[in-house]
């Protein structure tokens, strides 16, 4: 009986798990535990710029940027009017291939996390 007990007990946890991590409206993108997800063909520090555009067209504040002259990741930093924090993480993931993470504030925010994918693939044309 107490095996069962356990048993059931652990696929209620694998159940909540799975639905942890949200679907999102734009293919191939995930949001899991607030962290937004997805894979942009540019190389990182080409989408690092991109990114901090794309922040100044949103009018975010305190806009920081940061790749240390590295071509493989960067970061940028923001804040919303209402100063919660904006976190864009963005690693190499292949062959002009970055994989991008954005959170915003504690819970993550899927329609600013799109905006700002958006924006990144915009400025990202123009080169």
């Amino acid at each position: 009986m107490k095996a069962a007990t356990i048993i059931m007990a652990l696929f209620g946890l694998d159940v909540f798990m799975i639905h942890a991590g949200c679907a999102t409206d734009e293919p191939g993108a995930s949001n899991t535990l607030g962290f937004y997800t997805k894979n942009i063909n540019a190389r990182p520090d080409k989408v690092t710029t991109a990114a901090y555009k794309a922040c100044e067209d949103l009018k975010l504040s305190n806009i920081n940027s940061g790749s240390g002259g590295s071509t493989v990741d960067g970061e940028v930093t923001a804040n919303t009017a209402q100063g919660t924090n904006v976190t864009i993480d963005i690693k190499q993931a292949g062959d002009k291939l970055s994989k991008v993470t954005i959170r915003v504030g504690a819970t993550g925010d899927n329609a600013v996390s799109e905006q700002l994918v958006d924006r990144i693939k915009s400025h990202l044309s123009w080169f």
